[in-house]
C-alpha cells in the first residue's frame, strides 16, 4: 500500500534528524549544528554535519547527504517505505497497511482520543468561562504566563461527571476507545464517567511530541488525591515517560546535562525562566528506563529534591540508578521549605542558576552526609555502615577509571585511607566474597615483562597504527624487524592483532602482500583498518616525545627509528599496566612484608621504564 503524502510529512515532522543520527553517530555541537565522524566512510577528522534547522545531513568527506529518510535508508540499507515505517514506529505514528492488525488500529485510535482530550482541556482553560478559576490559579498564584500555558498545552477539566465523555460522543469517539485511553472510568453499575474533574490538566508528551497521558492537579484543597495520573495504556508507560522531555531535549543536548525535578510546575517555571534542560519523572520514582531516555541526550544528571527526609531518600535511590547506567550524577538540596518553582518565583532565575552551581554536590558528599544525618546513634558501627553504603554506590559505576576517581573522593570526604576503602570495594565487586586471610607471607610473584596480558578488544593505539602502516608500506626488512621484536599479544585484540597475524602468516610463507589485507581476505575489519592506516594523512604526534620521553622521527625520515619509537611506547604500556596492577595489589594488601616485596617489584619496573625513556631500549629480548 502506498503511504499517503500527509503521513510521510507527519513522520518527517516528528523525526528530529539530530535524534535519529545520534543513535548511530556520536555528535558534538559546532555553531548552530552538529558534527561527527561519518558512518559511511572512514575518517579521522569529523566532516559529517547535521543541521537541526534544515533537518538535513551532509558529509563533506565522501559527499553523501539528504534528509532523515535518506540517512536511515543508507545506514540501515532500507527502502524508502521501510525507512518511513521505521521512523513512524519510533514516533508512535501508525501507518495502516494490508497487514495492519487490531492492535495497530487500537493504538491509532487511542492517540486520536488523547489528542481530542488535550484540545478539549486546553479550550476549557483558555476559552471557556468554566476555566476562569483555573486560569487565575495558574497565572496569578503559580506565575505561569500564557505563552507557557500554550507551549505545554495546559488545560482544565470541568467539574461535571461526564463533560468530556459527552463531548467525545458528540465527536463520534466511542466509549471503549476513551476508556482505553484512560480518559474515562467504568462505573460498577454500568456506564462511564470522566476520570478528571475540576482539575488543572498537564498533558504528558512523548519525546516526539505526541500526547500519551495526563496529570491532573486539584484546585479544591479538600479534594483528594492531590494528583491523578493516567493509568498504563497501550501507548503510555509511566516507567518510561519523562514530563517535559519533548520541550527540553534540545537544551539538554546543548548543556550536556539534565536537571531532574519532582513536579510538573517545577519544569514549567524553570523553563519559563530560561532554564530549559529540566524534566520530571511523571509522578513516579525514577526508573532505569527514564535514565535510558535521558542518556540519548546527555551524560550527566543533576537531581534536585525538596529539602526534607522524603526528598533526601528519593535522591539517594536515584543516585544508584543513574550510576549503573554510566552517567555522572550530582545532587542539589534546596533551602528548607522551597522547591524549584517557589525558589525561582521568590529569587528569580539568575539566583537559581547561581545556587545550582554553588550548591551542587557530587554523590559521595551528598550520600555520606545523608547517611550521617539519618543516623541517630552515631556509633562506630553505624558510621562504618554509612561508609559502606557510599562505597556500594561507587561499585555501581561501570567505568573503572571513573570508579577510581570517586574512590579517591570518598577517601577525602570520609577520612578513611584509600587502601581500606579499596578492600571494601573489592569485596563488593566480587559479589560479597571475602578474600581468605593470608597466614604466611607469599613469595614474590615474578614480573613477566615480555608476556603481556591480552589487551581488551578496542580501537588500536596510535603507535600500533604506526607499526601497521610501516609494515604495509615498507619492504620485507622492516616487517622482519618489527615482527622479531613484538609478539602478537602485545597488539590490541581485534583487527590490529588479526592484521599482524595475517602479516606473520605471509612472512612465514616468504611473501608479504599488503593487498591481501586490503581485498578482504583477512576479514572486513582488517580490511577497514588497513585502508585507514594507509590513507592516514597524519604523522606520529609530537606529543609522544613530550609526554613519553621518546624521540619520534618522521615516518619518511627513518622507518626503523619510527618503528623503534612505536615499539618502545607499546612496551611502556605493558610496563605501566604491570605497575598499575602492583599498585592495586599494594592497596589491598595488609601484610607489611608482602607490601615491601610488591614495592621492590614496582621499583624494578620503574628502572626498566627509565631505560626505555633514555633510549637504551634495543630489542624486547634484551630488556
Amino acid at each position: 500500500m502506498i503511504i499517503p503524502d500527509e503521513k510521510i510529512e507527519e513522520v518527517r515532522a516528528a523525526s528530529d534528524i539530530v535524534d535519529v543520527v545520534a543513535d548511530f553517530v556520536r555528535l558534538k555541537r559546532r555553531g548552530s549544528g552538529f558534527v561527527g565522524l561519518c558512518p559511511f566512510h572512514t575518517e579521522k577528522t569529523a566532516s559529517f554535519n547535521v543541521s537541526p534547522k534544515m533537518q538535513i545531513f551532509k558529509c563533506f568527506g565522501c559527499g553523501v547527504g539528504g534528509d532523515v529518510f535518506q540517512f536511515l535508508m543508507r545506514i540501515e540499507r532500507l527502502t524508502f517505505p521501510e525507512a518511513v515505517r521505521a521512523l513512524a514506529s519510533n514516533a508512535g505514528i501508525v501507518i495502516p497497511d494490508s497487514r495492519s492488525d487490531e492492535l495497530t488500529d487500537k493504538s491509532e485510535a487511542i492517540y486520536h482520543a488523547l489528542r481530542f482530550g488535550a484540545r478539549f482541556f486546553h479550550r476549557q482553560l483558555t476559552e471557556e468561562s468554566a476555566g476562569a478559576g483555573a486560569l487565575k490559579y495558574l497565572t496569578e498564584e503559580r506565575g505561569i504566563d500564557r505563552s507557557s500555558i500554550r507551549r505545554f498545552g495546559l488545560g482544565f477539566a470541568p467539574s461535571g461527571w461526564d463533560t468530556l465523555l459527552t463531548a467525545a460522543r458528540d465527536a463520534s469517539l466511542s466509549d471503549e476507545v476513551m476508556h482505553d485511553a484512560g480518559l474515562i472510568i467504568e462505573r460498577d453499575s454500568g456506564g462511564f464517567y470522566d476520570r478528571y474533574r475540576n482539575r488543572v490538566i498537564f498533558p504528558i508528551f512523548s519525546n516526539v511530541g505526541k500526547v500519551i497521558g495526563f496529570g491532573g492537579r486539584v484546585l479544591d484543597p479538600n479534594d483528594q488525591p492531590k494528583y491523578i495520573n493516567s493509568p498504563e495504556t497501550a501507548v503510555y508507560h509511566k516507567s518510561r515517560a519523562l514530563y517535559g522531555l519533548y520541550h527540553a531535549r534540545q537544551d539538554i543536548r546543548r548543556q550536556g546535562e539534565a536537571i531532574l525535578v519532582e513536579g510538573y510546575t517545577d519544569v514549567i517555571s524553570l523553563a519559563q525562566s530560561g532554564v530549559g534542560h529540566v524534566v520530571a519523572s511523571s509522578g513516579t520514582a525514577l526508573t532505569g528506563e527514564q535514565i535510558d531516555a535521558l542518556r540519548r541526550y546527555c551524560d550527566r544528571i543533576v537531581l534536585i529534591y525538596d529539602a526534607d527526609d522524603a526528598g533526601a531518600s528519593a535522591a539517594v535511590r536515584g543516585i544508584d540508578l543513574v550510576l549503573e547506567k554510566g552517567l555522572a550524577v550530582y545532587v542539589v538540596s534546596l533551602p528548607e521549605g522551597d522547591d524549584p518553582d517557589s525558589f525561582v518565583g521568590r529569587y528569580g532565575p539568575e539566583a537559581f542558576i547561581k545556587y545550582l552551581h554553588e550548591n551542587r554536590q557530587d554523590f559521595v558528599t551528598f550520600k555520606y552526609q545523608a547517611e550521617r544525618d539519618d543516623d541517630d546513634l552515631n556509633t562506630p558501627e553505624s558510621e562504618a555502615a554509612g561508609q559502606r553504603s557510599v562505597i556500594a554506590s561507587v561499585a555501581r559505576i561501570p567505568d573503572p577509571l571513573v570508579r577510581e576517581q570517586y574512590m579517591r573522593r570518598a577517601s577525602e570526604v570520609m577520612g578513611v585511607p584509600e587502601a581500606t576503602l579499596h578492600r571494601v570495594l573489592g569485596t563488593l565487586l566480587k559479589g560479597g566474597r571475602r578474600r581468605p586471610r593470608q597466614t604466611q607471607p607469599r613469595a614474590p610473584e615474578p614480573v613477566e615483562i615480555r608476556a603481556a596480558p591480552p589487551r581488551p578488544q578496542s580501537v588500536p593505539a596510535p603507535e600500533e597504527r604506526t607499526l601497521l602502516r610501516l609494515m604495509l608500506e615498507g619492504d620485507v626488512d622492516i616487517v622482519e624487524f618489527i615482527l622479531s621484536n613484538m609478539s602478537l599479544d602485545e597488539f590490541t585484540a581485534g583487527p590490529a592483532r588479526d592484521a599482524v597475524a595475517a602479516l606473520v602468516a605471509m612472512y612465514e610463507q616468504g611473501q608479504v602482500d599488503r593487498n591481501r589485507l586490503l581485498d578482504g581476505s583477512a576479514g572486513e575489519e582488517v580490511q577497514r583498518l588497513a585502508a585507514e592506516v594507509l590513507t592516514d594523512l597524519h604523522e606520529p604526534s609530537d606529543n609522544w616525545m613530550r609526554k613519553q620521553n621518546i624521540d619520534v622521527p618522521r615516518l619518511n625520515e627513518d622507518a626503523r627509528s619510527s618503528a623503534m619509537s612505536a615499539m618502545g611506547l607499546l612496551k611502556k604500556d605493558v610496563i605501566n599496566a604491570h605497575i598499575n596492577r602492583l599498585n592495586a595489589a599494594i592497596r589491598q594488601e595488609s601484610d607489611e612484608e608482602r607490601v615491601r616485596s610488591l614495592q621492590r617489584e614496582m621499583n624494578a619496573l620503574f628502572a626498566i621504564r627509565t631505560e626505555i625513556e633514555n633510549g637504551k631500549f634495543l630489542t624486547w629480548n634484551e630488556v
